[in-house]
């Protein structure tokens, strides 16, 4: 089965082919919300790379967030867009589970946050079996030392890893890599991707719409 996964709910968006659960090749780069022109021609070139074409993809796998809004969108249409053509399942999976799943340990210990980035003043704090918290970034310190959390990991800004009094632990693997150990258990089956985003987009009706 090839499976197409996107992520663009982090701050390096990624995209992955598989086939079943072998991973054929990936593509990543910083988020530098430009997602609208870079998305679609990597997903060409990634499938081109390896003799596919889109009618083949059976599967789409992505991230739904949280996640900015311009890149976050941009994904999830793409997931939607291709799913819709090819009659294909789709399948999702949050930022929290999804970076529970790169460090499993974090599963097992009780020292140990995840970080999300939430806006410039703000972290999402998120552990195992828990609602994530979202923690203005001048009270982030003192909240991890009221959960004796001792080490964090995840996707910040390094502005707000310098706040930090405690270590952050960074990941080398691939979002190919974590995608193609994904049990299905661990996503989740749509019919339609709705994205979470980190705010509103702040869209705004004109005076002359308000007046109509």
């Amino acid at each position: 089965m090839l499976t197409l996964a996107i992520n663009t709910a982090s701050s390096i968006t990624a995209i992955a082919l598989l086939d079943s659960q072998n991973l054929l090749g990936e593509k990543s780069w910083k988020s530098t919300n430009d997602e609208a022109e870079k998305l679609m021609p990597a997903i060409d070139e990634l499938l081109k790379e390896h003799s596919k074409s889109y009618d083949k993809i059976e599967k789409v796998i992505s991230v739904k967030g949280p996640g900015s809004f311009t890149g976050l969108r941009v994904g999830i249409t793409v997931a939607n867009t291709i799913s819709y053509l090819n009659e294909c399942d789709l399948f999702t999976i949050d930022t929290f589970n999804y970076w529970h799943s790169i460090d499993q340990n974090s599963a097992l210990s009780q020292d140990k946050a995840l970080l999300i980035f939430a806006g410039r003043m703000g972290v999402y704090v998120s552990l195992p079996g828990k609602e994530p918290e979202n923690v203005n970034l001048d009270d982030l310190n003192s909240n991890l030392s009221d959960k004796n959390i001792t080490e964090v990991f995840g996707d910040i800004s390094d502005d707000q890893k310098e706040v930090l009094d405690i270590p952050f632990v960074e990941t080398d693997e691939s979002f190919g890599g974590i995608i193609s150990k994904l049990a299905t258990e661990n996503l989740t089956k749509e019919t339609i991707i709705k994205p979470n985003y980190i705010k509103s987009p702040g869209i705004t009706l004109s005076k002359k719409t308000l007046l109509d």
